[in-house]
């Protein structure tokens, strides 16, 4: 792959990835019974609520992000009984009573985990209390930012962070995980469902490679929202970010990172986005205004940048203003011939708005 140079055609984008993918709801216990999209609950996060069942133990439940659309993200119940309640609380009602009123009594200490999550700064909700009891009090732990938190009590009226609800703030790595644990305090342990929230400058992804719009050239599609299949990776190229996207010193931290790559990988930005070509082993989406912001090599097939040899903020590199939308593409080297002659492919697109 020549990094010099770069095909600039009129190609479009394929929007089929939402800002929302990593933002999750999810109610836990009687399948027949969910809040509707419209309802927010604590988090004030409106979207699709998955179902999830403790009876699934030791299984990993595929979940749908907020717009209803599947996420590579899973949930699995770890450790606890494959025992689901249900109990008619007099206080509640509506979606407060779907939510709250079916629960897991999950034994001495269930333990739940969010899986191949996107990286960055979460805030999580869990759902702890005992539609059934007052007096059954549970300890949640998730993450060490913020310390272990009680949830329980009478029906407060409307969800309260201690009674009804705790929250906590998680760092997730790529491909990381969110593990909760809950334990007794008084009685039993009780899990209503969960809310996870990427606190992040959003991004929607686009330009995908998972047979979900245009096919990967050879029929090489990649796990659900990443590029199309590589030589070393089956799942293909993913793109990510962290952090905030604020054009001044100090206001951007967003880090952007390609997992999933075999080869050096060129980290360039766009002003457009046009339909998806085949390029190489993957499809090329970028049509106008292209900066090619700086090549990084991978390690253990992740790469990110600012990284390596190219440290300026990605502000600087792509000479951004807030307001400006801009979508971002990692180009990498495969040297070996897996698809087409070509040695290279593409992750998918990640378009974000910059803003202070």
């Amino acid at each position: 792959m020549h990094m010099r140079t770069l095909l600039v055609a009129a190609f479009a984008v394929s929007l089929a990835s939402s800002s929302t993918a990593q933002n999750i709801n999810v109610d836990v216990g009687n399948a027949a019974v969910i809040p509707a999209a419209t309802y927010g609950a604590a988090a004030l996060q409106p979207g699709t609520w998955n179902p999830v069942t403790s009876l699934v133990l030791g299984s990993p439940q595929a979940l749908l992000g907020l717009n209803g659309s599947a996420i590579p993200a899973t949930l699995t119940l770890v450790q606890g009984t494959s025992f689901d309640g249900i109990f008619d609380n007099p206080g509640t009602s509506g979606d407060d009573q779907a939510l709250m009123d079916d629960y897991q009594d999950g034994g001495a200490n269930p333990i739940w985990m969010f899986s191949n999550l996107d990286p960055g700064n979460y805030t999580v909700y869990t759902y702890a209390w005992a539609p059934d009891g007052a007096t059954f009090i549970d300890q949640v732990t998730c993450g060490t930012i913020d310390p272990p938190q009680n949830c329980g009590g009478a029906w407060p009226g409307a969800h309260t962070l201690g009674i009804t609800y705790t929250k906590h703030r998680v760092t997730v790595p790529a491909g990381g995980s969110i593990t909760i644990s809950i334990t007794i305090v008084q009685t039993y342990t009780t899990v209503n469902g969960f809310q996870i929230r990427l606190e992040d400058t959003p991004t929607t992804s686009g330009c995908l490679g998972d047979g979900t719009a245009t096919a990967c050239p050879c029929g090489n599609s990649g796990a659900t929202g990443n590029g199309c299949a590589n030589s070393t990776f089956a799942a293909g190229g993913r793109l990510s970010s962290t952090g905030l996207a604020g054009a001044s010193a100090g206001t951007d931290t967003l880090v952007l990172t390609a997992s999933n790559i075999p080869g050096p990988g060129l980290f360039f930005q766009s002003n457009a986005l046009n339909p998806q070509i085949a390029f190489g082993d993957g499809h090329l989406c970028a049509s106008s205004g292209i900066i090619r912001m700086g090549v990084v090599f991978p390690t253990g097939g992740v790469a990110s940048y600012p990284g390596g040899l190219t440290p300026n903020p990605i502000h600087i590199a792509g000479l951004v203003n807030n307001g400006d939308i801009k979508s971002y593409q990692v180009w990498y080297r495969d040297a070996a011939v897996f698809c087409t002659p070509s040695t290279f492919n593409l992750t998918q697109t990640l378009t974000l708005q910059w803003g202070p």
